[in-house]
């Protein structure tokens, strides 16, 4: 869990380095399969840390970032948003440190992964289809399938190295000592193409669990083993246990082939959850030994608000909004809500607990139907500036907001009094309270009168 980016100042150096080449086509890859993911503001900040590469990485010649805060027009919270998403699909690396000069940051460039890995990766391909549709996907995947041509009929007539360069046996046999080093140093700094993989934390299911409960059906563990990251991230979302996650398997499997069909597997639990079949489903919110010891602090909390924590910690977002919302509009959860909710999981900002405090706020508190996506960023950024990191502690910062905002309103409320109270004028403050009563019961009755005749109007018109 982040502490947030309260410790992450505009005074802070930082250095770019990559981990692997990045090439033109890199760039096409990042334009049209991660930018819908990750938005146009993390896409800006890949592009500018890309510009702001220093490729000998002297810590001396770092810049500020507020260098790139200028650049990239934005604030520190927004800024810090864009680096987790960077971080959490892959394509960053953030390392911290400290020298005479001060506080500093090494920002790792990652490599995307190539179409064809990236549409194979379930958990990538399954972000992509929710933020473009599948129109614009089947378009996608078309314009990076690579056309093979049949050439099992034809004679290869192809020149092969030694034919077309001509090279000395002895140097085949014995290489220069200067290409020996220079292999050497490449080696030793361990030059990797290969892109970095998502890291989605480590969640409280068990692999193994699942893997002895398939193993008493037909289904092959390798297609199953391959979609581990949609499948944890399917569990975190809809809080699906080994047992449920392994009956929704066995019914996603292919009776041919005996492989798991990812996307026959997403439609059915979705499916599932949208005819609420899963709103028992329990979800077991395991806390870390920070946030246990944070949660015995429960000054300030009252009965309801320890109710309150227990159904929290009890249900996935999606499970826990769907239910919140019959009880109190009987209203659904939308798609859009659930890619929104996905995103917050994804970010790995608080645990589902805390998701779930922040839901009950805007739908009980705030009285809105559909979680708005600017209000959610907004409280998330807030919340993790504050260091919130449990449903105690969730529930004492709304109760703070609170507070705070009925102290400003009492003070501003105060204040308009005294203003109109001394810019009175001589004749408003004379005591014309009956003649003013009067007036208004008169214009009430005529009101009202004329409300009648309309009403008896209307009916004789019908």
């Amino acid at each position: 869990m982040n502490e947030g980016w309260a410790n992450l100042s505009p005074k802070d150096g930082f250095l770019v380095t990559q981990q692997a080449y990045l090439s033109n086509f890199d760039q096409k890859v990042l334009t049209y399969l991660y930018q819908p993911i990750i938005g146009a503001k993390a896409f800006s900040l890949f592009l500018t840390l890309w510009t702001e590469m220093n490729p000998v990485g002297m810590r001396s010649e770092r810049k500020s970032h507020l260098e790139l805060l200028d650049i990239l027009n934005c604030d520190l919270p927004e800024f810090y948003t864009s680096r987790q998403k960077l971080e959490g699909i892959g394509l960053l690396k953030s390392y911290e440190g400290e020298d005479s000069l001060g506080h500093f940051f090494v920002y790792q460039l990652g490599k995307p992964v190539l179409p064809d890995s990236f549409f194979k990766d379930d958990l990538l391909s399954s972000l992509l289809l929710e933020a473009v549709g599948e129109r614009r996907f089947s378009e996608l995947a078309d314009h990076f399938k690579l056309i093979q041509t049949n050439v099992k009929d034809l004679k290869n007539v192809s020149t092969d190295f030694l034919t077309a360069f001509h090279i000395s046996e002895q140097a085949l046999k014995e290489p220069n000592s200067l290409i020996r080093e220079t292999q050497a140093e490449f080696k030793k700094a361990g030059q990797d193409s290969k892109p970095a993989q998502i890291n989605l934390g480590n969640p409280n299911f068990d692999f193994s669990l699942l893997k002895e409960l398939l193993s008493k059906g037909f289904t092959k563990w390798d297609s199953v083993d391959e979609a581990q990251k949609l499948i944890l991230s399917e569990h975190l979302l809809y809080g699906l246990d080994e047992v449920e996650m392994a009956r929704q398997i066995g019914q996603a499997t292919d009776l041919v082939t005996a492989e798991l069909n990812t996307k026959k597997l997403q439609q059915q639990i979705a499916k599932n959850f949208t005819a609420h079949q899963g709103q028992n489903q329990k979800y077991v919110d395991t806390p870390g030994p920070l946030e246990k010891a944070k949660a015995n602090n429960n000054t300030g909390l009252t009965k309801e608000d320890q109710e309150l924590i227990k159904a929290a910690k009890a249900y996935a977002p999606a499970t826990y909004l769907e239910n919140l919302k019959r009880s109190i509009h009987g209203g659904y959860v939308t798609y859009s809500e659930r890619q929104l909710l996905k995103n917050l999981i994804d970010r790995n900002l608080f645990p589902i607990s805390v998701i779930n405090i922040l839901i009950s706020y805007i739908v009980i508190d705030r009285e809105i139907t559909t979680l708005p996506n600017k209000l959610v960023d907004t409280m998330a950024n807030n919340w993790s500036r504050a260091h919130v990191t449990t449903p105690e502690g969730a529930i004492l910062q709304i109760k703070n907001f609170a507070s705070a905002k009925a102290t400003t309103r009492k003070q501003v409320t105060q204040s308009r009094r005294v203003v109109a109270k001394e810019t009175l004028p001589d004749w408003a403050k004379s005591d014309n309270t009956a003649t003013t009563t009067k007036v208004n019961k008169d214009d009430q009755a005529r009101l009202n009168k004329r409300l009648n005749e309309l009403r008896k109007q209307h009916k004789e018109d019908k």
